[in-house]
C-alpha cells in the first residue's frame, strides 16, 4: 500500500509538470529562439486537446445529457499514436495560417492576432455543444496501452514515465536543432532580423517554420493533458495558461531547453506544494483563498526580481561561439 501511494504521489507531480514543460518548450522555440511573441498558447494547447479527444474517443450515439455525439475516430480501440500526430498537425497548421498574414508585420501584431485567436477558440469550445460538448466537454479520453496495464497506480506511474521520456526526447531534439544551421539562423533572426536578411536569409520562412513547429509541440502537450485527465474541458484553456507558460520560460531561461525543464518543474512544484499544504489542513479552511492569492503575489514578486537581477533566467542560454578552423 505504501508503494502504491508513493507511485501515485510522484506520478501526480511528474505528469502535469512534464506536460507544462512540453508547452514551454514549444513557446521557447518561438519566443526564446526566434523572438516571436505568441499570446495564444492556450489556444494551440486546446486545439491539440480537443483534436486528440475527438480522434481517440471514437463515434458514439448522441445523448444531449452526456455532452457530445462522438467524433472522428472509428468505433473500438484507437491508434493513439495517430491521434497524437493529428493533434500536433492541426495546431501546427493553424499556427502557420494565423502567422502568414501577420508575421511580416511588427511583433505586437502577431501577439494581438494570437491573443484574439485564443479568445475566439475558447468561445467556440464553450458554445459549439454538438462538436466540442460545450461546458460538459469530452469525456472518457483513453490513455496509451490502457488495455495492457491495470488501472490505478500502475497506469498513472507508467503514463507519467512515458511523458517524462517524451520531455527528454524533445529536449535532445531541440538541443540538436539549435546547433544546426537552421537553428542558428533562428537566433540570428531573433537578434537582428534586418542583418539576417542582408546576409540572404529568408526570415519569413524561418519564422513561419519555427512558429508552426512550436504550435505543433503545444498540440502534443494538449493531447497528453487530455489523455492524462481523461477529460477535456473548455475552462482548462483560459489565458492564465499562456501566462503560466511564459513564467516557466522566463524563470528557467529563454533559449535554453534545459533551463525550461528546470523552470517548469520548479514552477509547478511551487504551486503543487501549496496545494499539498492546503489539503493537509495545516491552516484553517477559511485561509484557502488567501493562500491562493498569496501564491500569485509570490509568483509576481519572483518575476520582478528575475527581470531586475537575472533577466536571462536561472540557466541562461549559452552564446554560440564558432570555432576557428585550423590552418592546413
Amino acid at each position: 500500500m505504501a508503494i502504491d501511494n508513493t507511485v501515485l504521489f510522484i506520478a501526480n507531480y511528474v505528469a502535469p509538470a512534464s506536460i507544462l514543460v512540453i508547452m514551454a518548450l514549444g513557446l521557447d522555440l518561438q519566443w526564446g529562439h526566434t523572438g516571436l511573441f505568441n499570446a495564444g498558447v492556450a489556444a494551440f494547447v486546446g486545439v491539440g486537446s480537443y483534436t486528440f479527444g475527438m480522434m481517440a474517443t471514437g463515434l458514439r450515439p448522441f445523448d444531449p445529457t452526456y455532452g457530445y455525439p462522438g467524433h472522428f475516430g472509428p468505433p473500438g480501440p484507437q491508434d493513439l499514436i495517430l491521434s497524437a500526430l493529428v493533434a500536433m498537425v492541426v495546431p501546427g497548421v493553424l499556427g502557420v495560417l494565423i502567422a502568414v498574414p501577420t508575421i511580416k508585420l511588427r511583433a505586437d501584431y502577431l501577439a494581438i492576432a494570437t491573443l484574439a485567436l485564443a479568445e475566439i477558440i475558447r468561445i467556440i469550445f464553450q458554445n459549439a455543444t454538438h462538436v466540442t460538448g460545450g461546458p460538459l466537454g469530452l469525456d472518457l479520453v483513453p490513455r496509451p496501452f490502457a488495455r495492457y496495464i491495470a488501472g490505478g497506480w500502475p497506469a498513472d506511474g507508467f503514463f507519467a514515465f512515458l511523458i517524462a521520456i517524451l520531455v527528454l526526447a524533445l529536449v535532445v531534439a531541440l538541443e540538436y536543432v539549435s546547433r544546426t544551421p537552421w537553428g542558428r539562423n533562428l537566433k540570428a533572426v531573433r537578434e537582428d532580423e534586418e542583418a539576417a536578411e542582408a546576409l540572404g536569409k529568408d526570415t519569413f520562412r524561418l519564422k513561419l517554420g519555427a512558429f508552426g513547429l512550436g504550435c505543433a509541440i503545444m498540440g502534443l502537450a494538449g493531447a497528453l493533458q487530455a489523455s492524462w485527465l481523461s477529460v477535456v474541458l473548455p475552462e482548462s484553456f483560459l489565458p492564465f495558461v499562456t501566462f503560466t507558460t511564459y513564467v516557466v520560460v522566463i524563470l528557467g531561461g529563454s533559449g535554453n531547453p534545459k533551463g525550461v525543464i528546470l523552470g517548469g518543474y520548479l514552477f509547478y512544484g511551487f504551486g503543487w506544494t501549496i496545494q499539498q499544504v492546503k489539503s493537509q489542513r495545516w491552516f484553517p479552511v477559511e485561509w484557502g483563498p488567501r493562500i491562493d492569492f498569496l501564491n500569485l503575489i509570490v509568483i509576481g514578486l519572483v518575476l520582478i526580481l528575475l527581470v531586475l537581477f537575472r533577466p536571462t533566467g536561472i540557466l541562461p542560454e549559452r552564446k554560440y561561439v564558432p570555432r576557428a578552423r585550423a590552418k592546413a
